[in-house]
């Protein structure tokens, strides 16, 4: 009997030293949720765009590489557009717009800049037979140009108010890149100005494109792509910046975007 009390003892101030150094009982600790980063992407080149309906383009599959990458943060595609993406960025409803250039007019607002990921630029487009009679490109600010409602260009500094690029050159706007090239090809304009991109994907899917258009030498701008992250984004700059490094380092940033640009997938 005396043995039994020494026994049950023993195991009463074992159970009591368990729960003093494992309050949950012993169990494994639970990992914790990875934080949800809200990524703003918007129409443009092969940043982002669609095919057979579904996104396609750059930042889904960086979105897929940085979830690949990690598991403390867990990046969700949130779909914006080009005007919209300012407001959404600094009201919250994005924590970040991946695949941006800091020269498109973020200079009024609390945003932070990432390290360079990609770089693109924009190229003059007219039509080949323009291209025989004249050099449309010898001047393109005292013609008619087409561009993106949203964008920014070299040829005006970059600012994209609709207005002032009305008033202050002979700009047709359009909604989108795909419009801009149709109008080009249609003659609403002699000069159209598009993405590397966007033009490499739309040379491998339409066979003749080739022979209809002439593009400019010189492009209309060339920059960096980066990540803008709000002030008040979940995720710090520092944190972006290394998963950017590591992805960069495997070479795959880089395999990607030139196959885009090549339209490998046709």
């Amino acid at each position: 009997m005396a043995a039994f009390r020494i026994i049950r003892h023993f195991c009463i101030m074992l159970a009591a030293l368990l729960a003093a150094f494992f309050p949950d009982g012993g169990a494994p600790a639970k990992a914790a949720e990875p934080v949800t980063v809200k990524v703003g992407a918007y129409e443009y080149g092969v940043v982002y765009y669609f095919e057979n309906g579904k996104p396609n383009g750059m930042v889904p599959l960086l979105i897929g590489l940085l979830n690949g990458l990690q598991d403390d943060y867990e990046f969700q595609l949130v779909e914006t557009s080009s005007r919209r993406r300012y407001k959404a960025l600094v009201d919250g409803d994005v924590d970040l717009l991946l695949l941006e250039s800091a020269q498109w007019d973020w200079q009024d607002y609390a945003v932070q800049f990432s390290d360079k990921i990609v770089t693109e630029k924009d190229v003059y487009v007219t039509q080949s037979s323009t291209a025989k009679t004249d050099d449309p490109f010898a001047d393109v600010t005292n013609q008619s140009i087409l561009c993106v409602l949203g964008f920014h260009y070299g040829f005006a500094k970059f600012n994209s108010d609709p207005e002032f690029l009305k008033q202050s050159y002979d700009v047709l706007l359009r909604y989108n890149e795909k419009e801009v090239l149709n109008g080009v090809l249609a003659r609403e304009a002699p000069i159209g100005i598009v993405s590397a991109g966007f033009l490499a994907r739309e040379l491998a899917a339409t066979p003749g494109l080739g022979d209809l258009i002439t593009v400019g030498v010189q492009p209309d701008a060339m920059y960096d792509l980066v990540s803008v992250i709000a002030d008040q984004s979940v995720i710090p700059v520092a944190d972006f910046n290394q998963m950017i490094e590591k992805l960069q380092a495997t070479g795959e940033v880089q395999r990607l975007w030139q196959e885009l640009h090549a339209n490998t997938s046709g």
